[in-house]
């Protein structure tokens, strides 16, 4: 997860009183300071005198990212096109494994870009729900935004980017306080790849430092089991999975990644 100080500043074609404040208001959501930068400086400069980590500039989109490893604003990923095959009738690896129909409620635990879980809630439907957890902060923030302000080409993905409620914790704490509260789930989701993206792909290297880069903790996966009958892991190897306790496995025959069933 990126270390070191932030701030909230804002773009340079967003100027007045309301975009000021709008900023100021982020960032005291965000607890941290709002930054006036000047005009004329480039922002890797601005950042280096500050000692900043990584900036939120406010645009007139949104809220962009910028770090030393890229920048990073909203977008679906591939859930676009994933929801233009559902609405094909073409199967879908992530709804099979997950076993998805409509009116499941799905945790997903690994939100990231909130791909995964805008597929589900594509399927599940408003009769669903789908939560979905982030444990860092600037990822959930920019993503919360996404998801309730983005527009898609598909409306059916549209529609279900707005349904998708994201949670900012981590997922062990998360899970415990469900187990806790007695609350329950149909599906428990985890993507621990999104951790460790493929490298080349330059809005996910872009993303690396914002994320929680920690492994799947076996212990983490048997709270899930108390919270849903069912937990779907994805990974890049079978191995992998079988050592977290799956014995059934959900992809294509040349697929890159496999997903673990384990049921209760």
């Amino acid at each position: 997860m990126l270390q070191g100080k932030y701030a909230v500043v804002l773009s340079r074609n967003a100027r007045g009183v309301a975009a000021v404040e709008a900023a100021k208001a982020m960032a005291a959501e965000l607890g941290v300071a709002y930054l006036d930068r000047p005009h004329n400086q480039v922002l890797e400069d601005f950042m280096a005198a500050q000692g900043l980590a990584a900036v939120i500039v406010l645009e007139k989109d949104g809220p962009r990212i910028h770090s030393p490893q890229g920048t990073f604003a909203y977008h679906p990923g591939m859930a676009e096109i994933r929801a233009q095959q559902l609405l094909r009738g073409a199967p879908d690896h992530l709804v099979r494994a997950l076993d998805l129909r409509p009116g499941l409620r799905v945790l997903d635990c690994t939100l990231g870009l909130a791909s995964d879980a805008a597929v589900a809630a594509c399927v599940v439907g408003p009769s669903g729900a789908v939560v979905g957890l982030e444990a860092s902060l600037l990822l959930y923030f920019a993503v919360k935004r996404g998801l309730a302000s983005y527009e898609c080409k598909t409306p059916l993905l549209t529609a279900a980017l707005r349904r998708v409620q994201a949670v900012h914790a981590v997922a062990a704490d998360y899970l415990a306080q469900c187990v806790k509260a007695g609350v329950s789930f149909d599906v428990v989701y985890f993507d621990p790849m999104f951790r460790h993206p493929v490298q080349g792909s330059k809005a996910m290297e872009a993303l690396r430092p914002l994320s929680l880069e920690e492994p799947l903790a076996k212990s983490t996966v048997e709270l899930a089991l108390k919270v849903a009958p069912r937990v779907v892991i994805k990974e890049r190897s079978e191995y992998l999975l079988a050592e977290y306790g799956c014995e059934e496995y959900v992809g294509g025959k040349y697929s890159r990644v496999k997903f673990g069933i384990i049921r209760r």
